[in-house]
């Protein structure tokens, strides 16, 4: 395992990768009532989709009741911070809020991003 080696790039290409939708926020303004309202770009992504097993939530603290996805990805996504709206992935209907990544993009040009359903696609 040789840092630079663009291990992700190697792993699509054998196991196969997704296409999902990446909505990558671009601003924050506040509507008549005075709440955050988060605005976005679009474009599509394509990576390794996978769901975390349930029996690794207790290990790293994620609510029972929500169901969490790992993407691996090689692209840039932006987790939610402090005060910070994050990106939006969506695959199959449904939207998912990306919590928070793995920063492999500067060894190895990828990401391993942690996301958390939140509903269905609206129109």
């Amino acid at each position: 395992m040789i840092p630079g080696t663009n291990l992700l790039g190697a792993a699509l290409n054998l196991i196969g990768k997704q296409t999902l939708t990446l909505k990558s926020v671009t601003g924050r303004t506040t509507n008549a009532l005075g709440q955050f309202v988060n605005t976005y770009s679009t474009s599509t992504i394509q990576g390794s989709w996978q769901p975390v097993p349930k029996t690794l939530y207790q290990n790293l603290g994620l609510d029972m009741s929500k169901s969490f996805f790992t993407l691996h990805v090689p692209a840039s996504v932006v987790p939610t911070g402090r005060g910070t709206a994050g990106d939006v992935v969506e695959i199959g209907g449904r939207q998912y809020q990306v919590e928070s990544d793995t920063d492999w993009f500067g060894v190895d040009g990828w990401r391993a991003i942690l996301c958390v359903d939140i509903g269905t696609v609206s129109a």
